[in-house]
């Protein structure tokens, strides 16, 4: 048999024997008296039995044995949870990433380029608009010099 399988009988033979124990003591029946004195003994001899204590000792093994591989089993559930549910999440921003960009009207490197694009033509457009803007206050400058000389000249 299995070790699992003797544990199982052991539990089950012991549990059967604490209720018997316990009904025959709610009714003080002479019956217990009698018993109780001769599972004191058998306890004793059994505890002094070899074969008993070697089943105890792989027993203990066999459930630290398998309290590992539940262990182990937890870890690497939890683990494939936490990739299963990253990959959901990496698949649901791909698949939904234009809509929020739109809903939340967030900037994307594409608008920014066309924000620094339209930045760049203002600036060139206001160096061009500058430097003629300035060639025509030069012209007007020189226009009034000349009729500022032509009065002043009449004025002699």
């Amino acid at each position: 048999m299995e070790p699992a399988t003797v544990l199982a009988i052991i539990i089950l033979i012991v549990a059967i024997l604490i209720l018997v124990y316990y009904y025959l003591q709610s009714t003080n029946n002479p019956v217990y008296q009698n018993i109780h004195a001769q599972a004191s003994g058998i306890s004793s001899r059994v505890a002094q039995e070899e074969y008993i204590s070697n089943i105890s000792d792989k027993v203990n093994g066999f459930s630290d044995k398998f309290k590992d591989r539940v262990q182990d089993d937890e870890d690497e559930e939890h683990i494939s949870k936490t990739d299963a549910m990253s990959k959901k999440i990496t698949q649901f921003i791909d698949e939904q990433s234009e809509q929020v960009i739109e809903d939340w009207n967030l900037a994307t490197h594409k608008d920014l380029d066309k924000i620094i694009e339209r930045c760049d033509a203002l600036n060139n457009d206001f160096n061009s608009y500058k430097e003629s803007n300035d060639s025509r206050v030069s012209e007007l400058e020189e226009r009034v010099d000349k009729i500022s000389e032509e009065l002043s000249a009449m004025k002699k």
